[in-house]
């Protein structure tokens, strides 16, 4: 971005805060923003899908919050949280999903040795410990209010409203054609006897000669554990894109306010203490999403990593008992490889863009202050 000489027009304290309080942007005097429960509402359909398993419930408080208000999370946290159904109901759902944590941790014996079954183990491990860390990050969210925050305090014109609001159909559609699609993969490849339902029996050492019953339960637990992962792997990547969506839109509103507002001749027609309240209020939000978002990037970028190495490595010198067992077997490791590489691509790329968005906004609301200044 180049740099613009600028002449700033306001000359005193004085007449800077009596402009800060007055003056409005080109973009808030032709389109009227939208306010925080619009946008909330407008991600209903997937927040709605996400409170099935417990990825997402609200605080009685939410609704008394002022994001205007410099005392607003004074007043929030002075109104007790109650323990409705769906906080209780979430935190269930977290402790099922560490409990299967350490289940997959029960597998490992003192006899195993370097292999397939070792590595499948492995990748059970890394499954379930992301599906444990992204529900105790959406819990956290959503305990904090940090999630709903988000969305409340954001400040765009009204017409992203309906553009988020048709993404976020179209997410929720996606997320539940994926889910459904790898579901009833998962189910047909356990009564066909494929080889990747016949490994999840092996990781604990499950045959074919054990009681009917035994099997019935263990393959029930097994099924269930995969649509547990594979809901909270297709909804968690989805209501991350749209917060870090939410965020960068603002900073680039920011950034466009900013330079719409350096005249022809070089000069600045806007405010600079409201500019700089509006950049202080998205970096709040920054770190709000920052506390629980740190969780999530981390289940996002670590154990995606550690099944691309798994699952090249398994397919690369194991090739016989998994993408040789047959064109069934070949699909579902390609679908495997090519969904974990789409999640840790959107967690990095995620996490690249807020970045670049607070950079390029500092820098602009720095540069402009410092003629302020001087």
């Amino acid at each position: 971005m180049e740099q613009v000489d600028v002449i700033v027009t306001e000359r005193c304290g004085v007449a800077a805060s009596k402009e800060s309080t007055t003056a409005m942007t080109d973009v808030e005097q032709q389109q009227p923003l939208a306010d925080g429960d619009a946008m909330l509402k407008c991600f209903s359909p997937l927040l709605s899908s996400m409170n099935m398993f417990g990825l997402y419930f609200t605080q009685a408080s939410r609704h008394i919050q002022d994001a205007s208000a410099p005392t607003s999370e004074a007043k929030d946290s002075q109104v007790p949280r109650k323990w409705t159904a769906g906080r209780i109901y979430a935190l269930v759902i977290v402790v099922v999903a560490w409990l299967n944590t350490v289940r997959t941790l029960s597998a490992f014996e003192k006899r195993d040795k370097f292999g397939l079954v070792l590595f499948v183990k492995l990748a059970s491990v890394a499954g379930g410990l992301f599906s444990a860390l992204q529900h105790t990050a959406c819990f956290v969210a959503c305990q904090t209010g940090n999630l709903d925050r988000v969305f409340l305090d954001a400040r765009l014109p009204k017409s992203d409203v309906a553009r988020y609001r048709r993404l976020a159909v179209i997410h929720t559609i996606v997320c539940w054609v994926f889910l459904l699609a790898g579901s009833s993969t998962f189910v047909f490849s356990m009564f066909v006897g494929d080889s990747v339902s016949d490994l999840s029996m092996k990781i604990f050492d499950v045959n074919f000669l054990v009681s009917h019953q035994l099997f019935i339960v263990v393959e029930v637990i097994n099924g269930l554990t995969f649509i547990l992962t594979e809901y909270t792997w297709f909804f968690s990547h989805s209501v991350n894109y749209m917060i870090t969506s939410v965020l960068c839109d603002q900073f680039r509103a920011l950034n466009e306010d900013f330079n719409r507002a350096v005249g022809y001749g070089g000069e600045f027609r806007g405010s600079i203490r409201e500019s700089r309240r509006r950049h202080q209020e998205l970096s709040q939000s920054v770190q709000n999403t920052d506390r629980f978002m740190m969780i999530s990037n981390t289940a996002g970028i670590c154990c995606p990593i550690m099944n691309v190495i798994l699952i090249l490595y398994c397919a690369l010198f194991f090739r016989d008992e998994t993408i040789g067992q047959g064109e069934f077997s070949a699909i579902t490791y390609v679908y495997w490889l090519a969904s974990t590489l789409v999640g840790l691509t959107l967690t990095a790329c995620q996490g690249v863009a807020v970045n670049h968005a607070v950079r390029i906004a500092g820098n602009l609301l720095i540069r402009r202050t410092s003629y302020f200044v001087h």
